[in-house]
């Protein structure tokens, strides 16, 4: 399939909702592995307090790392932490503080910035309310636990994302003691994989001006727009953009971050090692 617009080419729109539309425009990429400081598979990101710049997880490397908007890497503000297999990455609301999940044991880590250590670390096992899902993870295969993380300025609570058999959307109180809610994430309510096989979660992001997340499937190669309060996928894009008369699909989305003051949408690529940026509007 070729085409000659920078715009990505499949958008579709859920039939109870088609007041909702957004569009987006490619705008570049950038290549931000880096073999000498451990990035190599990028694997969550986050927009800094001040959004002038990124924190990035590498599930494979026990660092933080921090670059700028273009994909540069600012050395001197990564860190080493204790911990490893770090899937997602979020940021809460005073700056002072990063959140990450750990797929291995399904626990969440507060990341204090000023001190570069592990504040917290928590599993969703030995929280209150974790009996009522425990099933879907005791049953779940391997590989298949927390993904991605986001901080809800509204609920002033954290949401976690679970890949797959089932996935998962889940609410977490901001001390990390309560499992708060949770959400399944499929077909029913609009998560669809273009070739109707079963999909898995990568990453998500809470859009505030918007009031709903964006989420987004590695293997479906797919970006979803989900509103909590109706439980349900409003428009949903393929993976892909066009760049000079070319379609690409952007391999194994991993990480995903929105600036909405700007309009810009922010993904990373663990198999290319690559930010890719678009222009996102309503």
């Amino acid at each position: 399939m070729k085409t000659s617009s920078a715009r990505w080419i499949e958008v579709m729109t859920s039939s109870a909702h088609r007041g909702t539309h957004f569009s987006l425009t490619y705008l570049n990429n950038f290549k931000i592995g880096h073999t000498a400081e451990g990035l190599h598979e990028p694997s969550g990101l986050v927009l800094s307090h001040g959004k002038k710049a990124l924190w990035v997880v590498s599930d494979d490397t026990p660092k933080i790392f921090k670059m700028g908007l273009d994909g540069d890497l600012k050395k001197s503000k990564c860190f080493n932490i204790s911990e490893k297999g770090l899937e997602g990455i979020a940021i809460d609301p005073t700056g002072k503080f990063l959140l990450a999940v750990k797929e291995e044991n399904n626990a969440i880590l507060k990341i204090n910035l000023a001190k570069q250590a592990i504040a917290q670390q928590q599993r969703l096992q030995d929280m209150a309310g974790y009996q009522a899902i425990a099933p879907y993870f005791t049953s779940a295969t391997a590989n298949k636990g927390l993904e991605g993380i986001t901080w809800n300025s509204t609920t002033n609570s954290i949401f976690v994302l679970k890949e797959g058999s089932p996935g998962l959307l889940l609410e977490v109180s901001p001390d990390l003691t309560t499992l708060r809610a949770s959400r399944c994430l499929n077909a029913d309510n609009g998560f669809l994989h273009p070739e109707g096989d079963e999909l898995d979660f990568s990453d998500l992001c809470y859009d505030e001006s918007r009031d709903r997340f964006w989420i987004i499937s590695d293997q479906g190669q797919r970006l979803f727009l989900y509103d909590w309060h109706s439980n349900s996928v409003l428009q949903s894009a393929r993976l892909a953009y066009g760049k000079q008369g070319q379609y690409q699909e952007i391999e194994q989305a991993e990480g995903i971050a929105i600036n909405p003051e700007t309009h810009r949408l922010y993904i990373v690529s663990d198999a290319k090692a690559r930010l890719y940026v678009f222009d996102l509007r309503d």
